[in-house]
């Protein structure tokens, strides 16, 4: 999630879950990166007093190389050392420069799974984590000439994340297969790494949505079912043993079955659960509050532990570091591992993916059918963000009246109510959209729906009272 508002009117710049959002060239303009480049100064100023350095990189759409030169510009006017990649690439590379290196901080500029006339701004700390507050506008003065900020155009870390990532898929003891493998990056720079680490591994690896194009003629960026149904009918048709498809800055990964099927990101994330119980019985797996139940369920078969995090990057990196978990996961096709790269990256969890499989000697396919079949909603009801606080409580006040098989309601991050068949249902006020979010599961179809409306009638009834 990002925060967006009209930031021309605005002192201070607001980073939530995953950076600053909007319409390409109207808020995310030059004038923004400039902005933000004389704000990052004077943070990173404020903490640090030499080897003052930043990382920049952009994905490939219109208006985001724009941008970061933009930032670039105000980073050198406050005499700061930016390191810009000269071409696109994905956001996971951004961060391992940025976390690897005496760096303090690396802004990445992408739209991510947004649509195309959308983008965004990301800033990173120098251990690789989300930034997620409020940055104030730098009033200082330009510096003099001779302390201007170097720019410098770096390659060589690109070559040194694909050596990092052919070392990763050594130590996994990943061997050749006789798959043939459909991967979608949607346009975007991941897949040139992903292609580096795959071709060695696969019997044949099929391009789809290729070439560069930042007006997404292949599908939108989100891989959602409903954006996949081409990349699924290839997978198909291509008779391929698995799909790979990620957003346009390759920080997540959704996979696809050799039927067409696209695998929640729920799923692959309790299968990849089931690897670290193995491995790391004592520790929990982190996951946020709107996690399908399925990580349940194979807890339960596992004996595994897993803790709740409120939603978002910033919140799953903090309780993991908390823990000292070494893995977490989203639902989006976010996975986490601390002992690999704490931030999501689709090229590092396919790897991770494709050695348990191999460990398990089975297919993709094979684990899905032996795990429980859900249903899951979401939905959302027009709500002003201003009164969140206020429907949450009225919700709060309803929920014990309408149901009498809850055995826990968890206020972590809106209110997540369990029941004893395992189904649930989240209600959770959007921090970036003026709606009240509703989540809901069940293992009958018809029952999820009805869950999912009650849900929508508490929220419509909360805020009809107000």
């Amino acid at each position: 999630m990002f925060y967006s508002l009209n930031m021309e009117t605005l002192s201070e710049l607001y980073f939530a879950t995953s950076g600053i959002r909007g319409k390409a060239n109207t808020l995310i303009s030059p004038e923004l990166g400039l902005r933000v480049g004389r704000a990052v100064s004077k943070w990173v100023k404020s903490q640090f007093s030499k080897k003052l350095y930043v990382y920049v990189g952009f994905d490939n759409r219109r208006n985001s190389h724009t941008i970061a030169s933009t930032i670039v510009a105000g980073l050198s006017s406050s005499g700061i050392d930016a390191k810009l990649f000269a071409k696109p690439v994905p956001t996971p590379l951004v961060i391992y420069a940025t976390a690897k290196s005496d760096a303090k901080a690396g802004l990445m500029v992408t739209g991510s799974h947004l649509p195309r006339d959308e983008n965004g701004i990301i800033l990173f700390d120098q251990h690789g984590s989300y930034f997620k507050g409020v940055l104030e506008d730098s009033n200082e003065p330009p510096v003099e000439w001779d302390d201007l900020g170097v720019i410098q155009n770096v390659t060589y870390e690109i070559q040194e994340y694909q050596n990092y990532l052919k070392k990763l898929s050594q130590e996994l003891k990943i061997s050749a297969t006789q798959w043939d493998v459909l991967l979608d990056p949607v346009h975007g720079p991941m897949k040139s790494h992903l292609e580096y680490i795959l071709k060695p591994i696969v019997h044949n690896l099929i391009q789809f949505n290729w070439k560069d194009d930042d007006r997404f003629s292949g599908r939108l960026s989100e891989p959602t079912p409903k954006n996949l149904k081409k990349t699924s009918k290839a997978v198909v048709v291509s008779k391929c043993d698995i799909g790979i498809a990620t957003d346009m800055d390759g920080d997540r990964v959704i996979f696809i079955l050799p039927d067409g099927k696209v695998v929640s990101g729920d799923y692959i994330g309790a299968i990849l659960a089931m690897k670290y119980w193995e491995e790391f019985p004592d520790l929990p797996v982190v996951v946020p509050i709107n996690t399908s139940a399925v990580i349940e369920y194979m807890a339960d078969k596992y004996n595994g532990k897993f803790e709740y995090c409120k939603v978002g990057p910033p919140s799953i990196i903090g309780k993991m570091r908390e823990l000292n978990a070494k893995y977490g996961f989203e639902e989006t096709g976010k996975y986490f591992f601390s002992d690999y790269a704490i931030w999501p990256d689709s090229s590092i969890s396919v790897l991770v993916l494709i050695s348990y499989l191999q460990k398990r000697s089975k297919s993709l396919k094979e684990i899905i059918d032996s795990m429980p079949e859900l249903y899951a909603s979401k939905t959302k009801v027009p709500a002003d963000r201003a009164y969140g606080a206020e429907i949450m409580k009225l919700v709060e006040e309803m929920i014990p009246r309408q149901f009498d098989n809850i055995t826990k309601i968890n206020s972590l991050d809106g209110l997540r109510v369990n029941f004893d068949d395992k189904s649930w249902l989240l209600i959770r006020p959007s921090g970036t959209e003026d709606y009240v979010r509703v989540f809901s599961e069940h293992h009958i179809e018809e029952k999820n729906s009805e869950l999912n409306e009650i849900g929508r009638r508490m929220v419509t009834k909360a805020i009809a009272s107000l």
